[in-house]
């Protein structure tokens, strides 16, 4: 027998199929090795929404020394560089005498909201309540970056005493959350009227800026009852508690925009089916009542000569709310485009301040109010912002004063997000006033009182006065995307635009 032909024949019809089976085995377990590391590398390019508590172990700037900071304008933005695609995945006139005109002066006092009361809160379809992860598929950058460690690194370290501060305020408002799912505004907690509206959505807005959804298990409920009762105080027409009031017959802007914004967050934290509908018909209302001329909004969404900042912020923040959520209704950001000329038109050059109803004579409320809508539109560098932002450096924390504003508590709520919005540096000092402040003066049951001052606050109620204060304390930790800094909302260079949600 030739030994050397029987190797040759098994060599060419048995380990010829063996060894190429064993060479593809070996280079399929190589690529499941490559694809499992890739994937979790890939999971760990996703951005968590958690919660962390740091502790301040730095001193704040000196204002002194910041005031250099404020330079003319290196560039400006506008809402162009925003994500052209966005998912579809379905505050109170601050105004002094000087700043009103005769017949005009209506302040916070002159709310003048509307709304019928007493209806049981029904009909949501809550399929986003899920307990698992969820991912919500490129809206990281919608989000702005202000979730985990990295997020809460730009305004500054939060204490313990900050979240501890805010949670009895949450507390104090879940217990004083009416049956039907609103809350009272004025003195009766457990009362009706037409400021309801605005007041809840004030207070929806409280829980959803700490990440409180439909999914929690403490609050989920009251979320819920909260965004029940906003949705079906919208009529027909798409208007939120569009009842007559005695000084202010027709649509109020007040109640809508703020329902409106509340709604708008809602929908963008939860994709609540439901509430898309309800966000889309809102918004049209706000881009139909804009002065298209001018660019402003007025009381009843007047088209007259008359327009109004106070008005017009709360309307700002609706849109720039909706246009993160995902909202497709037509016009946005041509809304807000043209919102800044009406913004820019009050502004003072001489005092760097921002007028009411025209420039001249402005509060720091309406200074905030302005300067902080021509941030969220991407005017952050231009000169009447950074002016404005210069003029804020002034005003000084005073529970027992109000810092010598007429309606102190909406100011600093307006102060506080333009300082955060400005830099790392001048929300570090801000926050060595306004923190110290609000914590002592919160009430150990967890409501705020109202401040003293030009006016007086508490006549708005317990609620008003507690959901300024739980905002404003907020802006540590804010979940709203809307707060989103703006140089975050330029589309990213790499394509990674996921957020993980834990839902707790």
């Amino acid at each position: 027998m030739n030994w050397q032909n029987v190797k040759k024949a098994v060599m060419e019809h048995v380990w010829g199929p063996i060894g190429s089976a064993i060479f593809h085995i070996i280079l399929i377990l190589v690529l499941v090795n490559v694809a499992m590391q890739t994937g979790e590398q890939q999971a760990y390019s996703t951005q968590e929404v958690v919660m962390d508590v740091n502790e301040a172990n730095t001193p704040p700037p000196d204002e002194k020394q910041m005031d250099d900071q404020i330079k003319p304008p290196e560039k400006q933005q506008d809402l162009s560089t925003l994500p052209a695609d966005m998912p579809t995945i379905g505050q109170n006139d601050d105004a002094s005498a000087s700043d009103a005109v005769a017949g005009n002066d209506r302040g916070p006092a002159d709310l003048g909201f509307g709304g019928k009361e007493g209806t049981t809160a029904n009909g949501l379809d809550m399929a986003s309540t899920i307990k698992s992860p969820l991912i919500l598929r490129g809206i990281a950058k919608g989000y702005g970056g202000r979730f985990g460690k990295a997020g809460l690194g730009r305004g500054g370290a939060r204490s313990k005493a900050i979240d501890d501060a805010i949670t009895r305020a949450l507390r104090w408002l879940k217990t004083n959350q009416r049956a039907d799912g609103g809350w009272a505004y004025g003195g009766n907690l457990q009362g009706s009227g037409g400021n309801d509206v605005a007041v809840s959505g004030l207070a929806l807005l409280c829980f959803l800026a700490y990440g409180k959804t439909t999914s929690d298990t403490e609050f989920g409920p009251t979320v819920e009852k909260a965004i029940n009762f906003i949705k079906l105080k919208q009529n027909a027409e798409g208007y939120f508690a569009a009842i007559k009031a005695e000084n202010a017959p027709g649509p109020y802007p007040y109640v809508h925009g703020i329902a409106t914004y509340a709604i708008c967050e809602a929908y963008g934290m939860t994709r609540i089916p439901d509430l898309q509908t309800v966000m889309d018909k809102a918004v049209r209302i706000i881009i139909a009542g804009q002065q298209k001329d001018t660019g402003g909004w007025d009381y009843q969404y007047a088209k007259g000569a008359r327009r109004d900042t106070s008005v017009a912020a709360w309307q700002v923040q609706s849109l720039k709310a909706a246009l993160i959520a995902g909202c497709t209704v037509p016009g946005i950001k041509e809304a807000l485009d043209n919102s800044v000329k009406d913004m820019k038109k009050v502004f003072d050059p001489k005092s760097g301040k921002f007028g009411y109803e025209k420039a001249g004579s402005g509060s720091m409320g309406m200074t905030g109010a302005a300067t902080l809508c021509l941030q969220f539109t991407g005017h952050s560098k231009d000169v009447e912002a950074m002016s404005g932002l210069r003029a804020m450096k002034t005003v000084q924390v005073s529970w027992e004063t109000g810092g010598g504003e007429s309606w102190p508590l909406y100011a600093f709520y307006y102060i506080t997000q333009c300082r955060f919005q400005e830099s790392k540096e001048s929300f570090a000092a801000w926050q060595q006033q306004f923190v110290p402040a609000y914590l002592k003066a919160q009430d150990p049951d967890g409501h705020w009182p109202g401040m003293g001052g030009k006016g007086d606050e508490n006549k708005h109620g317990p609620v008003y006065t507690t959901t300024f204060g739980c905002l404003t304390l907020e802006t540590f930790v804010r979940f709203l995307p809307s707060y989103q800094h703006v140089e975050d909302s330029a589309p990213a260079a790499a394509p990674v635009d996921d957020v993980v949600v834990k839902v707790l």
